[in-house]
């Protein structure tokens, strides 16, 4: 995946975080401008619950209903975490066939 998709995974984690925080925070957070933070907000909102707020004491956040517990792995560390299970599943450990199963839930 791109740069862009990494820097939504870390906006989605700031929300996640909990808590109402500005785009000037996040774009100060990851660097870039606050229009490219407005357009990532804005296509995130097709696929996640983000609150915004107008005027004094505004800002975003995650909507309180939705959580993912607390975090998000980057897609990188999902390929390492597959990887690690599938050599266990492969392997003659007698864990193997609880790793393919966890293998199999996770990744479905």
């Amino acid at each position: 995946m791109g740069v862009k998709y990494d820097r939504q995974i870390d906006v989605i984690n700031l929300l996640l975080k909990g808590g109402r925080v500005t785009i000037a925070n996040i774009s100060y957070r990851l660097g870039v401008s606050a229009r490219t933070i407005k357009r990532d907000i804005a296509d995130l909102q097709f696929h996640f619950p983000i609150d915004t707020f107008q005027g004094r004491g505004g800002g975003i956040e995650m909507n309180k209903c939705f959580t993912l517990g607390g975090y998000m792995l980057k897609r990188e560390h999902v390929q390492l975490i597959k990887r690690a299970l599938e050599y266990l599943a492969h392997s003659q450990a007698k864990e193997s066939a609880s790793a393919a199963e966890l293998l199999g839930w996770l990744f479905s």
